[in-house]
């Protein structure tokens, strides 16, 4: 049974629908559970003989139930956005203490006047009636009688973490597994780059005669391969390398479809060269451009391309035409992972992707790093 739940928990692709509803409808029985054994002592030996209704034995298991649930899912939502931002968590703790006191509080009042209970064993519900709202909210004895539901709360919160950990250490194990087959699809694929270039310079030298234009081709190509296997090691590079790599490319394409594509280029003139940027963060752009508004068509088409820079902020506009037997991707895997990477290095930037009736549109804008605060992006988030 525990081998055919815990892949449901720990797959995001099952964890969702009615299987996420069943989970969550399962915590809530586990409360029920849970505050009727707090309970059963005091109604099944009490230290004075009890005659009252089921209705009266239900109003206090109903009033801690809704109370540890509404404490459960604040504190999930508490400490999964805002545990890494103590100024916005302390306000919200102290939110949650108001909101678990009010729930408390009417409900006890509810309790007593609807379900006729004169009070529970640790005589919170006469205490909430002799005060006023505010007068409890401020009662150094009020933190004690919540006590009683904020640790009944820690129950199906320490099951929460237990799965937690478990889902990481499984999402771990994946992670492992995959890293490692890369690095042998990699090692199966990998040829010396330099075997590459000699070929590509031979190539070059045949052709630089008889078809200059050839020749070209294989001159950016050989530029964009070295900038490739060289010059993106580290977590930046400089934004003028990146350009002439972007530039190496649309020259290519533009090569290819010379005939029928219409190209309009702004690029910055000499950049500031302190000025760096992630390497690839902005070719998938490009080159999701050419593949959905030039590749999949025979007939004419235009791609529009304009960088800009204002100090250190970088906006990119790419626009180009949208062909009628074509679909644009932008939910494809390489601008799904450049979305990725543009949250964890600049998770301030604008994008937005305009999809009209005859094109797409593209707006990035992003504050680049200088050289002196290279160290302010780790290399590691690029893997």
């Amino acid at each position: 049974m525990i081998q055919r739940v815990l892949p449901l928990i720990t797959d995001e692709t099952r964890y969702r629908g009615l299987t996420r509803i069943a989970f969550h409808g399962l915590l809530i029985v586990g409360v029920f559970l849970l505050i009727i054994s707090a309970y059963l002592p005091w109604f099944l030996y009490p230290a004075s003989p009890l005659n009252l209704p089921f209705k009266t034995y239900a109003g206090p298991i109903l009033r801690d139930v809704f109370c540890v649930i509404v404490q459960y899912y604040m504190l999930v939502y508490l400490v999964k956005h805002y545990a890494r931002k103590p100024f916005v968590l302390i306000p919200g703790l102290a939110a949650y203490y108001f909101v678990v006191f009010t729930c408390y509080y009417y409900a006890s009042y509810v309790v007593k006047h609807y379900f006729g209970l004169p009070d529970d064993y640790t005589g919170s519900i006469n205490h909430f009636e002799r005060l006023s709202f505010s007068e409890a909210l401020l009662h150094p004895i009020t933190f004690f009688h919540l006590l009683f539901i904020i640790e009944r709360a820690f129950y199906p919160l320490a099951a929460r973490l237990l799965i937690e950990i478990y889902r990481r250490h499984v999402r771990n194990l994946k992670l492992e597994k995959q890293y490692t087959r890369l690095e042998l699809d990699f090692l199966k694929s990998q040829i010396n780059p330099h075997f590459l270039f000699n070929v590509l310079n031979s190539i070059y030298v045949l052709t630089e005669e008889d078809n200059p234009r050839a020749a070209r081709i294989v001159e950016q190509l050989s530029a964009m391969m070295r900038y490739s296997l060289y010059e993106t090691d580290g977590a930046l590079v400089p934004l003028q390398k990146e350009l002439s790599f972007i530039r190496d490319y649309v020259g290519l394409e533009e090569l290819r479809t010379a005939k029928r594509l219409q190209l309009e280029l702004v690029f910055p003139t000499l950049p500031n060269e302190d000025l760096q940027i992630a390497p690839f963060i902005l070719i998938a752009f490009v080159e999701n451009a050419f593949k959905h508004g030039v590749h999949n068509t025979t007939r004419k088409s235009w791609v529009k391309l304009e960088i800009h820079l204002e100090d250190d902020d970088l906006t990119l506009m790419i626009s180009n035409q949208k062909t009628p037997n074509a679909s644009q991707q932008t939910g494809g895997i390489g601008l799904l992972n450049v979305r990725k990477r543009l949250d964890a290095l600049y998770p301030g930037h604008e994008l937005r992707i305009l999809d009209e009736d005859g094109a797409y549109h593209i707006h990035l804008k992003i504050r680049l790093t200088k050289s002196t605060r290279t160290s302010d992006i780790p290399s590691h988030t690029l893997a």
